[in-house]
């Protein structure tokens, strides 16, 4: 499982890698401005209901059900289930499709309020050429989840990539000629590509298609009542970065790329870690929970709170301290300028702070997906969005744009407490003494790394000698116990 966990970290951190490297190549020919603004804004829009399907509610949803019925009914069953829910999928993003490129300026004007016109008309053109994309995203995203379910991680895991490819060639090849449109255009393919990458390892396991919908199945009917929920949960993570983003357009011009760019930036840690680490765990918890092995079950959880303190702490540290140097790092080139390193590393500062939150949800609330519980979640998301709203109209006047990612920072603290408390609560009260012990070594250890960096002027000595200090200190016991260390 581990060994798993650690193939889809790479295969994460190369796409986030890319990801970097498509951030920035649009901040050496776009720089940060009113252009970007509209960019971002669109393709967040267009992004959005992919992050509730495929990957998200629906995929999540489908791995119990879809075992369940191979079990009691048989492989060709299972088969004719995934069929009949493709099939839909594909009907309803196309239809979400249509609706998006149709009421474009509505849904821009209403997302986007605080915009200058020439800005809301840009990304309303922007958002009728990306809408396309949700199409292919949705069907590469669900494929994504059946093959997770089928014990194929890598090439979901990969997707990313090809995506981040399409939109560097865009801009390298096609960036001064067609301006924005050339990125808009990038996304487009890239979401193709991302559909076509899953197509072989899908076609192998399931070997054969059908267009047929199996209206009187129902586990369709199961698969919608339990996504619901989850869907609810999902929307209102997503809510909190949209309306992160109303009050951004509100702000000065370029808050909004200052906070996308800090995004990506934090985005590395929970994607390569706390993303990774959940979605191998997912499937063997739930089994264990299945088979009422609960101990096991505790031991998963456990070593996964773990594992994430000894990668995230250290990445807490540098991205908060040394915030400036990540910035100018991994994107101070061509006109992003040296104002535009300061404004991106505040911003990256006060999000850096929920970094353990952030990936510590992942983990929580697939432990509450194996129990079979998706609605507390939700409660928990909720409550999260409404803290972030409220924090946000207290922080906005004397924080600015920091304040916004200070908010984010500290709903996302009270959405993992809330599901870490009351799944021991309910569930399996499992012993944090061990956790808290982490918590301590990581902190010294990290403390110990920036004292020994801190005077380094290199920005890339700097980061480097943190992390072999780091790690130094965890290589007597990780070469002696090797993963049981956790």
């Amino acid at each position: 499982m581990l060994r798993q966990g650690i193939s889809v970290g790479v295969i994460t951190f190369v796409s986030r890698i890319t990801g970097f490297f498509r951030a920035f190549l649009i901040a050496y020919y776009f720089g940060s401005s009113g252009t970007t603004d509209a960019y971002f804004s669109a393709f967040k829009i267009s992004n959005f209901f992919r992050q509730l399907l495929g990957e998200g509610a629906l995929g999540n949803s489908f791995i119990p059900l879809y075992n369940k019925i191979e079990e009691t009914e048989g492989e060709n069953r299972g088969k004719e289930f995934i069929f009949s829910v493709l099939n839909l999928l594909f009907i309803f993003s196309s239809v979400v499709t249509i609706l998006m490129i149709i009421f474009s300026d509505q849904i821009i004007n209403l997302i986007v309020s605080g915009f200058p016109e020439d800005t809301k008309e840009l990304a309303s053109h922007l958002l009728k050429i990306m809408s396309f994309y949700f199409v292919f995203i949705s069907l590469s995203g669900m494929i994504g989840a059946m093959l997770n379910n089928f014990r194929h991680f890598l090439v979901p895991a990969a997707t990313s990539i090809f995506f981040n490819l399409a939109i560097i060639a865009s801009a390298i090849l096609c960036g001064q000629k067609y301006g924005i449109d050339a990125l808009a255009w990038g996304v487009v393919v890239g979401g193709v590509l991302q559909f076509l990458v899953v197509l072989p390892t899908f076609f192998k396991i399931v070997k054969t298609y059908s267009l047929k919908i199996n209206w009187k199945d129902p586990y369709i009917k199961k698969l919608i009542l339990m996504t619901l929920p989850m869907l609810g949960g999902i929307m209102a993570r997503q809510l909190n970065t949209v309306v992160d983003q109303w009050f951004a357009s509100n702000l000065e011009t370029g808050a909004v790329t200052a906070l996308e760019n800090a995004t990506r930036l934090y985005l590395l840690p929970v994607g390569v870690f706390g993303v990774s680490l959940s979605t191998v765990i997912y499937p063997s918890l739930a089994q264990a929970v299945a088979k009422h092995k609960n101990d096991i079950a505790e031991k998963y959880i456990v070593k996964g709170l773990n594992i994430l303190l000894f990668l995230v702490i250290p990445s807490i540290l540098i991205l908060t301290i040394y915030s400036e140097d990540v910035v100018r790092l991994t994107l101070s080139y061509g006109k992003f300028g040296e104002e535009a390193v300061k404004v991106t590393a505040n911003a990256l500062l006060y999000y850096s702070i929920g970094l353990y939150f952030y990936t510590g949800i992942f983990l929580m609330t697939r432990a509450f997906y194996s129990m079979q519980n998706s609605a507390y979640p939700v409660v928990a998301s909720i409550v999260s969005i409404i803290i972030n709203i409220v924090l946000n109209f207290v922080f906005i006047k004397p924080f600015g744009y920091k304040g916004l990612a200070l908010s984010t920072s500290i709903a996302a603290g009270v959405n993992f407490l809330m599901l870490l408390f009351e799944y021991r609560r309910k569930y399996i009260c499992f012993n944090l003494k061990k956790t808290l012990i982490f918590l301590l070594k990581s902190i010294v250890f990290s403390a110990i790394a920036f004292l020994a960096s801190y005077k380094i002027n290199l920005s890339l000595v700097k980061i480097t000698v943190f992390g072999l200090v780091y790690l130094l200190f965890w290589a007597r016991g990780l070469y002696k116990n090797k993963m049981e260390v956790f």
